[in-house]
């Protein structure tokens, strides 16, 4: 059983009609933590901005290698769904650390409307993901459009996955509905961007909690620009070539039989 750690915040704040968010109070609500030996977390401090509200918190583990899953969770939907506008000590692979640091923009998530009183609550666990794979271990290129097999292990028969494609932390595209047979042909579709830097967080549809991240990948083109120029080159070539020459300039023509100078 994976060892996590659990927090209750409570925040409550309003939003007038001119968009900026006052905090009224503000206030700890619940502390739980279930003993894990070696453990140790605390929320240090929270602020309220007019944008955002930022959390202080220490993660202290005897286990430096270990890493864990951070989300925070409102009262707006019961903690059903983590909160997306996240930032900071926050997600996935999270070490632990004196002096973390989450920011949530509240305004750009909650809108500029709302109006009423929110629980916040900070959940932690150690971080095992659930499948493994083994391709994404050494840089791995996908070239758009062309079929790619990757191989896993892990999960169960039930699990129906979706692997997200992420950039630089933004959200790029998903490629649903998986099934967890070991193995699928993937195909980046060719309307994403040429680059490095990507990668999947594969997720179980029916399971928030059970996601992954894979290692960065790049993303190329089918065929390379470089190559997709020689074609025009080689019809201006043959056009050239099929050209009529022009007369070379003569200084001194020769004379016309029968005419003198």
């Amino acid at each position: 059983m994976s060892a996590y750690l659990y927090r209750h915040l409570l925040a409550s704040c309003q939003t007038s009609n001119s968009t900026s968010m006052k905090p009224v109070l503000l206030s700890l609500l619940l502390a739980i933590s279930l003993a894990v030996t070696g453990q140790e977390f605390s929320i240090k401090k929270v602020e309220l901005t007019n944008e955002s509200v930022i959390l202080y918190y220490d993660l202290i583990d005897t286990i430096k290698e270990r890493t864990y899953t951070i989300n925070v969770f409102t009262s707006k939907d019961s903690y059903l769904a983590p909160l997306q506008k996240i930032k900071g000590d926050a997600g996935l692979e999270v070490r632990p650390g004196a002096n973390k640091k989450i920011v949530w923009n509240s305004k750009e998530e909650l809108g500029s409307t709302f109006n009423g009183d929110l629980e916040m609550e900070v959940r932690g666990r150690v971080y095992i993901p659930f499948v493994k794979f083994d391709e994404f271990q050494n840089e791995l290129i996908f070239k758009r459009g062309q079929s790619k097999t990757i191989t896993w292990s892990g999960g169960t028969r039930q699990n129906i996955l979706n692997f997200n494609l992420y950039r630089a932390d933004k959200y790029v595209n998903v490629i649903p509905n998986v099934a967890n047979s070991g193995s699928y042909d993937m195909i980046i579709p060719s309307t994403i961007k040429p680059g490095k830097g990507y990668y999947f967080l594969v997720s179980d549809s029916k399971n928030k909690d059970q996601v992954m991240k894979t290692n960065q990948f790049s993303v190329r083109r089918k065929i390379p620009l470089a190559l997709k120029a020689v074609p025009i080159l080689l019809i201006g070539a043959t056009v050239a070539l099929l050209l009529p020459k022009s007369p070379k300039n003569i200084s001194n023509p020769p004379d016309v039989p029968g005419q003198k100078n």
